[in-house]
C-alpha cells in the first residue's frame, strides 16, 4: 500500500512538474513572439515587408525621472550612433492605450529607432487630453538644450511626428489641437483610435476635433470583432440584448474621421484583416514606419505606399483603404 502511495505521489509529482514546464515554456514563447513580433507580422507588399524588418540602426535606451506621478518617466529609444554623430534626428512621440505605459510598446519603439528615429514614450496610462505628451515635447525641447546631455543639439525639432494607439488615439489628436506645442507636429498616425460613440459616452475629456487636425494624418484599425463591433454608426449604442456592439474603432468611425480632416491635408485610412485591437499597433508597425520615414525623412520610395493605386490600396492583407495621396 505505501509502495502505491508512493508510486501515486511520483506520478502526481511529475505532471506538476510537465504543467510547470508547459506554463514556463508557453510564457517564454510568448515573450519571444512580443520581442520579435515584427518576424511574425503578416506582410504581403514589397515595400510592407521592407519596413516590417528592422532597420539597420543599432538601438539604446535610456529613461529619465519626469517629476510627474502621471507621467512617471519619459522612455527614448534612439539610434546608437546619435553618440558619436553630429547629426540631428527626427522624433516620434507615442502615446499609450488604456492602462499601458511606455514598457507596453518597447520593442514596437526599439523597431521604430532601428530606422533612424527617437522614440519616445512615458507612462502615462490615460493620455486622452494630450497633456502628458505635451510636456513630453517641454522635455524634448530642455534636452536638446542640455550640454550634458547625449541629445544635445541632436533632436530634429523640426520633424516631429506623433502616434497613439486606442486612447493614444483620442490624445494625438488632442495633442496637436489643444495643446501649446501642436504646432510642432508635422505627420500624425493612428492606430485603433477610440471612436466618437466611445468619446460621447465617457465625458469631455476624451472628445477631440478632428476637423482642426491640418497635418498629413494616418487612420488604422483591425477587422477583429473588438475593433470594429458591428454597429454601423454613431447612432447606434451598445446593447447586449439586441446583439449590437459598438467597437473600439468601427469602420463608420475610421471613414467619419476621414472625412472630418481638412480635404487638403494628405488623409489616409485602412483595415488590416484577420487583426484586433489589442495587436493592431504592431501589425501596422511597417507602414506607419513607412508614413514617418516619408514625412519625417523624405523617403520618396515610402510615399509611393500610400498613393492612390500605390501598395497599401492594392494589398490583400487590407480593406477599405482611402487615400487623398496623387
Amino acid at each position: 500500500m505505501k509502495k502505491i502511495m508512493k508510486t501515486f505521489l511520483i506520478i502526481i509529482l511529475v505532471i506538476f512538474v510537465v504543467i510547470l514546464l508547459g506554463i514556463f515554456a508557453f510564457i517564454k514563447i510568448a515573450e519571444h513572439r512580443e520581442t520579435n513580433y515584427s518576424k511574425y507580422t503578416e506582410t504581403a507588399g514589397k515595400l510592407e515587408k521592407k519596413y516590417t524588418e528592422l532597420g539597420d540602426r543599432e538601438v539604446s535606451y535610456k529613461d529619465y525621472d519626469a517629476n510627474d506621478d502621471v507621467i512617471g518617466k519619459y522612455a527614448l529609444w534612439y539610434p546608437s550612433e546619435i553618440e558619436s554623430k553630429d547629426n540631428k534626428y527626427p522624433v516620434v512621440i507615442f502615446a499609450n492605450g488604456t492602462g499601458s505605459t511606455s514598457s507596453t510598446y518597447k520593442p514596437f519603439l526599439e523597431h521604430l529607432s532601428s530606422w533612424g528615429f527617437i522614440s519616445v514614450g512615458n507612462d502615462d496610462k490615460d493620455t486622452r487630453t494630450g497633456a502628458s505628451l505635451e510636456q513630453t515635447i517641454k522635455f524634448l525641447i530642455k534636452e536638446n538644450e542640455n550640454r550634458d546631455s547625449v541629445f544635445y543639439q541632436k533632436i530634429d525639432l523640426d520633424n516631429i511626428g506623433i502616434g497613439g494607439h486606442s486612447q493614444g488615439g483620442a490624445a494625438v489628436f488632442n495633442m496637436v489641437v489643444n495643446q501649446e506645442h501642436g504646432s510642432m507636429i508635422k505627420a500624425l498616425y493612428a492606430a485603433s483610435a477610440t471612436s466618437s460613440y466611445h468619446t460621447m459616452v465617457m465625458g469631455d475629456q476624451w472628445k477631440y476635433d478632428i476637423s482642426k487636425v491640418n497635418i498629413p494624418t494616418f487612420l488604422t484599425a483591425g477587422t477583429g470583432q473588438w475593433d470594429a463591433g458591428n454597429a454601423t454608426s454613431k447612432e447606434q449604442a451598445t446593447d447586449d440584448k439586441n446583439g449590437v456592439v459598438q467597437g473600439i474603432a468601427p469602420l463608420w468611425s475610421l471613414q467619419e474621421n476621414y472625412n472630418l480632416l481638412p480635404e487638403t491635408t494628405d488623409r489616409v485610412v485602412a483595415r488590416k484583416k484577420n487583426t484586433d485591437h489589442g495587436d493592431s499597433y504592431k501589425q501596422f508597425d511597417g507602414y506607419m514606419t513607412a508614413w514617418f520615414m516619408y514625412y519625417l525623412q523624405n523617403d520618396k520610395e515610402a510615399r509611393e505606399i500610400f498613393t492612390v493605386g500605390g501598395e497599401l490600396p492594392t494589398n490583400n492583407l487590407y480593406q477599405d483603404v482611402q487615400t487623398n495621396i496623387k
